[in-house]
């Protein structure tokens, strides 16, 4: 299982109210095979994927072992990033039986629990 190290910068304009943007910087991919699928969240039911949606999700593509997504235009505010590397490019998180993850994965502050999935809190 491969973790990846999300490095975030938060640009925001000196005005009060003015938009900023994220940009996240995903390496250390097996491969370049399949898509690199990253949501942004504002919300921690949304991330633990009890109600809601992401904010946002970017499908980026994986040139040598890297992805770059980019979120435009946010508000002020306390986000979380989690992504996958989809190399079978099915849209889907793939997990065996046990929901044990086939495919990489991280989150905004790599805080990856080993039996758990990562929270919210934690990546924000």
């Amino acid at each position: 299982m491969t973790r990846f190290f999300f490095p975030l910068l938060l640009l925001t304009g000196a005005a009060a109210g003015a938009q900023g943007r994220i940009v996240t910087e995903i390496t250390n991919l097996r491969n370049d095979r399949g898509i690199c699928r990253v949501c942004l969240f504002d919300r921690p039911e949304a991330f633990k994927g009890t109600a809601g949606t992401p904010l946002q999700c970017r499908l980026v593509p994986i040139r040598q072992g890297r992805a770059e997504a980019i979120f435009p235009d946010l508000n002020p505010g306390v986000y979380a990033i989690f992504a996958f590397h989809d190399a079978n490019n099915n849209g889907k998180f793939d997990t065996n039986f046990l929901g044990i993850p086939r495919e990489g994965y991280g989150a905004s502050r790599n805080n990856l629990p080993f039996a758990a999935a990562p929270s919210f809190e934690a990546n924000k």
